[in-house]
């Protein structure tokens, strides 16, 4: 797969596993699990599982990526972080269905290429984060 590789360090006491989405740590070059889901500052997919705090780990940026599905996801579909462990899932209805009367940003990470029948199942996206606001009216 094609795209931008760089190595971080990663923050969290626990560690990372392999294909969840990281978001940017507490200082430059280190990354962390995010805290929730719709997380912002993502980073990217990490590419290996490191366990060891503060050791460094393969985060691609760019590209085309696999990535652990917090649920089921349809081919196409645009996805955000899912959870505080780094799994990705549909914002899809997120982004066509919010109410205009309702505030809120959605941090898309990419789209989806592969589909996700389930929790847990390992899919191929297409890394391309933008956000998208929906104003109150």
């Amino acid at each position: 797969m094609t795209g931008e590789y760089r190595a971080y360090k990663i923050e969290d006491a626990a560690g990372v596993l392999q294909y969840r989405a990281v978001v940017q740590g507490t200082v430059a070059g280190a990354v962390k699990k995010p805290s929730g889901a719709n997380e912002g500052k993502f980073v990217g997919v990490t590419q290996e599982a490191q366990a060891t705090q503060y050791r460094s780990v393969v985060v691609k940026e760019s590209g085309r990526t696999f990535a652990v599905a917090a649920g089921v996801i349809a081919v196409g579909d645009a996805v955000y972080i899912g959870d505080n462990a780094g799994k990705v899932a549909s914002c899809q209805t997120a982004l066509v269905d919010l109410a205009e009367s309702t505030a809120y940003v959605t941090y898309v990470i990419g789209f989806a290429r592969t589909a996700a029948g389930a929790d847990g199942d390992i899919i191929e996206i297409q890394i391309q984060p933008f956000a998208k606001c929906t104003p109150v009216s």
